[in-house]
């Protein structure tokens, strides 16, 4: 514990810290004491990455000294330097929970809310878009909804709204979208209305000949067996038609060959 406190006096609480925490506790007669160095060195330190602006680093030095307001302060900074960083705004709202600081959690909560809205307002302007592509941006506003503790009824009336409007279309990437937008949605009887549509459409374009994407439909109905079955009769046809391709033009050169005398 003496070189301990000679290296504190010294200006080195790096060392201090690291040599009153390699102190034996049970050779320590002064608890206290022995506490005290390590709190003192453990905010020195903290102090120190503050000053450098490595504020994780300085979170950590702070709750080692047991410093809850500067802990707290660095939660703060960390949140106004990445607001949209989820980590971070989710650690701040743990940390102020479990110090049972209703103030600063319902801050970081409203936070939270403001982060909702933008990804809300970006699902829109995606959906907007050709690809018609949003569940990322949905996905990042159910994340938000979880920590802000409000939005998720209205993510998921967002993404049946999503479904539904796919739902009209025949094309196979917007049905798949569309059954993803009502997975979202927690909502099975629109994944059954898709699969059910699929499954219509996979027997249209069978009958036209067209099996590969007929194949497609099958899977996206949950039928695999018979889309496996018409994608080997497809494959099948493909190779038959090349075969068959291949002996006419054989047969043709060998008429033009013939023809000339080869």
């Amino acid at each position: 514990m003496k070189k301990a406190e000679e290296l504190e006096r010294a200006g080195q609480p790096r060392e201090a810290f690291a040599a009153a925490t390699k102190a034996n506790g049970d050779c320590v007669s002064d608890t206290q004491r022995h506490e005290g160095v390590q709190q003192r060195t453990a905010k020195a330190i903290g102090a120190e990455e503050e000053k450098k602006a490595r504020l994780e680093d300085a979170f950590t030095w702070y709750v080692r000294a047991k410093a809850p307001a500067d802990a707290g302060r660095m939660q703060r900074r960390l949140v106004e330097a990445k607001p949209d960083d989820i980590n971070t705004l989710s650690h701040a709202i743990d940390y102020f929970s479990q110090q049972n600081d209703k103030a600063q959690e319902e801050a970081m909560r409203a936070q939270a809310r403001k982060n909702v809205e933008q990804a809300l307002a970006e699902e829109e302007k995606r959906f907007a878009s050709f690809s018609k592509d949003s569940l990322h941006e949905l996905g990042r506003a159910r994340d938000w909804a979880y920590y802000a503790k409000t939005g998720e009824d209205r993510i998921r009336a967002r993404a049946a709204q999503r479904g539904d409007t796919l739902a009209a279309e025949d094309g196979r990437k917007f049905l798949r979208l569309a059954m993803s937008y009502y997975e979202q949605a927690d909502r099975p009887d629109g994944v059954k209305k898709i699969r059910e549509k699929a499954r219509m459409l996979a027997k249209r374009h069978e009958a036209k000949g067209e099996g590969e994407i007929a194949a497609e439909f099958y899977a996206m109905a949950g039928d695999d067996k018979q889309a496996d079955t018409v994608q080997k009769h497809t494959e099948q046809r493909q190779t038959q038609a090349e075969e068959g391709r291949k002996k006419t033009f054989k047969k043709e050169q060998a008429d033009l060959e013939k023809a000339l005398g080869f």
